[in-house]
């Protein structure tokens, strides 16, 4: 009542002038991916290898997204869960709230990607063994370990893009992203056809692809938003946790396997008697250190998905 009505037409265009900036910025990260294909492929012909040999290169490249897009799914939803939150305090001109809501978005982003990002490297011969058990893995294994940093700069990229859109700058992301995508090709083709780095060049290009998107998206948040960047508890306490609980993940996974029968390491199901305790133990290790280190507490933990289930077990092990 008393408020202003709008019409089919305005209402088409606003969410029209929403949604293309984001479906736009997606799609340039779509074309990054259309483009490593078609300057790969120029590129080892121009180099002499065969067609059946990109082929497969470009297949095993495929195996190892696969792999880094499932760490990077997870937690990309877990921080883009804040966003409403965080437009909400846009809306409402709280810039102390906003400002939280930022930090809270890329610490519980970085909470979960960079310890994945150090699990994807020291069980990255399991991991990929178990999941491509019937083929040659050793090119996949290693661009696994290779690439693994992707995670990181990925799921950071896409959460800042989101705090960007949260903070009603839809085009910033989509600028940033050109930009990036401009600088991802010229380090494509330098790496390809200066370093001759095969495959392993589509891999560093799309990484510094995601750390140009951090760097852009990460100035544009500081100014648009007055933000600062804290590092202690989003970057060097997960880092050192996920750091000690690599090497407990890594030990625990190699103790197995030499109890495992001759012969039987690579079967599929002693596979997942050797991954499983160590996942097991590296989520443990991690959970408990990153409270120790302070890089999460009761409040991070109250907002996170099933945290309020676990300060009671935290305040009976004294580490809350």
């Amino acid at each position: 009542v008393g408020g202003r009505r709008e019409s089919y037409r305005q209402l088409a265009h606003t969410l029209t002038l929403t949604i293309l900036p984001i479906v736009l910025s997606s799609t340039v990260y779509n074309i990054s991916n259309v483009l490593d294909n078609y300057f790969f492929g120029q590129g080892m012909d121009y180099l002499g290898s065969s067609e059946a040999a990109i082929a497969t290169l470009w297949g095993i490249l495929g195996q190892y997204q696969l792999l880094f897009n499932i760490p990077v799914a997870v937690s990309n939803a877990l921080s883009s869960s804040l966003i409403p939150s965080l437009s909400r305090a846009v809306a409402s001109g709280n810039r102390e709230q906003t400002l939280e809501r930022i930090d809270a978005a890329v610490r519980f982003s970085m909470v979960i990607a960079i310890p994945a990002a150090v699990g994807l490297t020291v069980l990255s011969a399991p991991i990929n063994n178990l999941l491509f058990g019937s083929e040659d893995n050793l090119t996949v294994i290693r661009l696994t370990m290779a690439g693994s940093l992707a995670v990181v700069f990925y799921s950071l990229s896409t959460v800042t893009n989101a705090i960007l859109q949260g903070l009603n700058h839809m085009n910033v992301p989509l600028r940033n992203a050109c930009i990036s995508l401009a600088l991802h090709v010229a380090a494509l083709e330098a790496m390809l056809l200066g370093a001759k780095w095969g495959i392993y060049s589509v891999v560093f290009a799309n990484i510094l692809f995601a750390f140009f998107m951090c760097l852009l998206n990460g100035a544009a948040i500081a100014r648009i938003a007055g933000y600062r960047q804290e590092y202690r508890r989003t970057f060097v306490a997960p880092g050192v946790s996920a750091l000690f609980m690599g090497a407990a993940a890594y030990a625990v996974y190699r103790l197995i396997r030499l109890a495992v029968p001759a012969g039987a390491a690579d079967r599929r199901l002693w596979l997942v008697v050797q991954v499983l305790p160590a996942i097991l133990a590296a989520v443990v290790v991690y959970g408990v250190l990153l409270v120790k280190f302070k890089g999460v507490g009761r409040k991070e933990l109250s907002a996170m998905p099933g945290g309020r289930r676990l300060i009671p077990l935290l305040e009976r092990a004294r580490l809350l």
